[in-house]
Order: C-alpha cells, then sequence, then structure tokens
C-alpha cells in the first residue's frame, strides 16, 4: 500500500528507562573494564614466569658436591633487568652452563 510506513518503530523511550540504560551499560563496561586489567596483570605475570632464565628441571636436578659456584653480575636493581638476565646468559654460556 502506497504511503504506508512498514517500518516498526520501537516504543517510544522515557527519561527514566534512558538513564537506567545508562546506568546498566555503564556497569557493565565497568566489568568489562576489570575484566581487563585482570587479564593483562594475568599476562604479565606469565610473562615474567615464562622469561625465569631457569627451566624448572635445572632446578629441580642435584648439584653434585665439588661443584664450584662461577661469578655471575649481581643485580641491584639500579639497572635494566633484560640487560641484567642477558649478562648472566653470556656469563653462563661462557663457562659452558647454558
Amino acid at each position: 500500500m502506497a504511503g504506508e510506513n512498514t517500518h516498526h518503530q520501537p516504543p517510544p523511550v522515557t527519561l527514566q528507562d534512558a538513564i537506567a540504560e545508562i546506568g546498566r551499560l555503564q556497569t557493565k563496561m565497568a566489568s568489562v573494564e576489570r575484566g581487563k586489567t585482570d587479564k593483562e596483570i594475568g599476562n604479565e605475570e606469565d610473562e615474567i614466569i615464562d622469561s625465569q632464565p631457569l627451566a624448572q628441571a635445572l632446578w629441580d636436578v642435584r648439584v653434585p658436591e665439588n661443584f664450584k659456584t662461577p661469578h655471575l653480575p649481581v643485580f641491584d636493581g639500579k639497572s635494566d633487568p633484560s640487560e641484567h638476565l642477558m649478562a648472566v646468559g653470556t656469563q653462563t654460556a661462557i663457562i659452558g652452563a647454558a
């Protein structure tokens, strides 16, 4: 039929309904943001665990009684941790422990 509107229009929204919907959406957004933050923290912890210089199998092995501990650089907290790990990795490679 000519001129007839076939689109269904939603019922009119009251100001109270709009405010309630905004509040619901804000709560949902806050929940999503908390979830993202929790996930990011979990990922950071996983990265820290994954970046440990020694595999668990090495921690589980018994050290021979005649083992002499090599001199390795000490991390003082003032330098870049990545550089420290590289230095330790280099030293362990030099002594054949890597």
